[in-house]
């Protein structure tokens, strides 16, 4: 696998960590964000079109880098295991997108019910000093909030069941 990555591209990643006073060797993945477009571009070799950006951290040095799925493999030293995880996050991006075409039965104008991964699943609009929010009740579990906020669009509570349907699954 390291074989189909020429020594200039290798090359050319570590004197851009060298330049920017980086370790070269020792880095670890911290998560692959999926971008939804190859649109960002790759800290480390500059490639404009990437959409999985592996975000890299080293005890040694106080900045991740986000790049990338060959650069983070350089950097980590194991090029199968970056590629495995854009492979995965390839997966859930898939999964995600079928699930968000599935239908949802409205019970009425503030209730909707389906069922994902043998859970029911419930969004409810709700109200709160004026200002319409979503609530969702996953299997009999409750949330209200996302990373401390309201969700305050449908769509928005879709993503967090997933999210949290997702991390479930994957414990």
């Amino acid at each position: 696998m390291e074989n189909e990555i020429s020594s200039n591209y290798i090359y050319r990643c570590h004197k851009m960590l060298q330049k920017i006073g980086a370790p070269l060797e020792g880095w670890v993945c911290e998560e692959v964000i999926d971008f939804e477009e190859a649109e960002y571009k790759c800290q480390l070799c500059g490639y404009p079109a990437v959409r999985y950006i592996h975000v890299m951290q080293h005890n040694d040095y106080a900045e991740k880098i986000m790049v990338g799925c060959i650069c983070a493999g350089i950097m980590e030293g194991n090029i199968l295991a970056a590629k495995e995880r854009d492979t995965k996050a390839k997966r859930r991006s898939q999964r995600k997108s079928h699930y968000l075409k599935k239908q949802w039965i409205a019970k009425n104008n503030s209730r909707w019910e389906m069922c994902y991964k043998r859970k029911p699943i419930v969004i409810e609009k709700d109200s709160f000093n004026g200002r319409d929010f979503y609530k969702i009740n996953i299997n009999g579990e409750q949330y209200h909030w996302k990373n401390n906020r309201r969700m305050y669009s449908f769509l928005t509570a879709q993503h967090y069941i997933f999210d949290l349907i997702e991390s479930e699954v994957l414990e």
